[in-house]
């Protein structure tokens, strides 16, 4: 057991030092804007990646919106069904973009926190 834990103790420090800060982060505002300006587009994107980005964007809001009605009174979200999947992404492009000095900060949270003022829940 003590030589598979030194083995595995040597083998991590001998991978070179990555600075863990030195990728973007996907989840940030900036990065996933990108794609949820796809996504807010009526007719959708021509190119591979801008699918791609538009998906990913597709796929957070609606785990987002699922989660709506569950969040604490002064985030929770009541997204009509009526309302399409483009003009989620259209509200929510709209309200990030009144605030480009918090671009850096996780996605997750700001649309949460977009879709409460866009459909706020009545009770």
């Amino acid at each position: 057991m003590m030589k598979r834990l030194f083995f595995f103790a040597l083998l991590f420090l001998s991978l070179p030092k990555q600075d863990v800060f030195a990728s973007e982060d996907r989840r940030t505002v900036e990065l996933m804007l990108v794609g949820c300006r796809f996504q807010a587009q009526r007719p959708a994107p021509v190119r591979d990646a801008e699918w791609s980005q538009s998906f990913e964007c597709r796929d957070a809001l609606r785990t987002i919106v699922a989660d709506g009605r569950r969040q604490p009174k002064f985030l929770s979200s009541c997204v009509p069904d009526s309302v399409t999947e483009h003009e989620i992404a259209r509200a929510v492009v709209q309200i990030l973009e009144r605030n480009p000095e918090r671009f850096k900060e996780r996605f997750d949270i700001r649309a949460t926190t977009a879709l409460h003022e866009a459909w706020p829940c009545s009770n």
